[in-house]
């Protein structure tokens, strides 16, 4: 009973909430949740200190070796967002495309591959950017590319993957500053973070699962098929007994 009510509890009008992607959700709830909290509680104060990368020396967040902070920043600008408007879209971004690639890679593959990219986009904003970098660019790339690759592991190219990368790319330029070469900077530096990021998945293809998946499938089978030849072996030993007890009563018969 208690076991009963606790599934209805769970339930919601016959439907039942289900956390499927936790790579890519916990690290969406993450950005909201932060970016909450500097508007409405630090004002300000986790987006111009925390929630930037590192820059060259020249720079106006310049990376430190001697800085524990610098490191953490290697990583933490990813969670910031420029404005609300630029948030709602990099989640909308990141939640269509991540669940699916979720699906396919795994979540702990998808973790490693996010790790990278975010790294590698902040190490290479510490060495040629002189402006920090801060928003999940890096991250809606990668998730492009790994969509890519789906179609081109079948020699495809998919139309809808280029207006999607051409979009993005057209909206990382009209949220610029302004035209320098630093911020036109930012733009290949996400690109390439992404597709560092992206490149894993050529070491963890889902192939290798489908090919375990097929085989494991096809153990049943062939167990299935030993059994109905037991089975049969028997039914024949049967019938053959029964035609031998046959011949014994039709010949008793015959005696009498």
């Amino acid at each position: 009973m208690y076991n009963e009510y606790m599934a209805n509890k769970k339930s919601f009008f016959g439907l039942k909430f289900i956390y499927d992607a936790p790579a890519t959700l916990s690290f969406a709830f993450i950005c909201i949740f932060l970016f909450l909290l500097d508007s409405l509680l630090l004002k300000g104060l986790l987006s111009q200190k925390f929630l930037l990368s590192p820059t060259t020396a020249s720079g106006n967040m310049a990376f430190m070796a001697s800085d524990p902070l610098s490191y953490l920043r290697l990583v933490l600008y990813s969670f910031g967002a420029a404005s609300a408007s630029t948030l709602i879209c990099n989640m909308i971004f990141i939640l269509l495309l991540g669940p699916s690639m979720e699906e396919r890679y795994g979540t702990l593959v998808i973790a490693i591959m996010m790790a990278v990219c975010i790294l590698f986009s902040g190490v290479l904003t510490a060495c040629f950017s002189k402006t920090p970098l801060t928003g999940s660019s890096a991250v809606i790339f990668m998730m492009i590319f790994l969509n890519s690759f789906v179609s081109l592991s079948k020699k495809k190219i998919p139309v809808s993957f280029l207006a999607v990368f051409f979009l993005f790319i057209f909206r990382e330029i009209f949220e610029l500053n302004d035209a320098s070469v630093t911020d036109g900077i930012k733009i290949i530096i996400n690109i390439a973070g992404g597709l560092c990021g992206s490149l894993f998945a050529f070491l963890t293809s889902p192939k290798a699962k489908s090919s375990r998946k097929s085989q494991s499938s096809e153990a049943p089978a062939s167990s299935d098929e030993t059994v109905q030849k037991r089975t049969g072996g028997l039914f024949k030993k049967a019938s053959a007994y029964n035609d031998a007890d046959e011949t014994i009563v039709s010949s008793m018969k015959f005696d009498d």
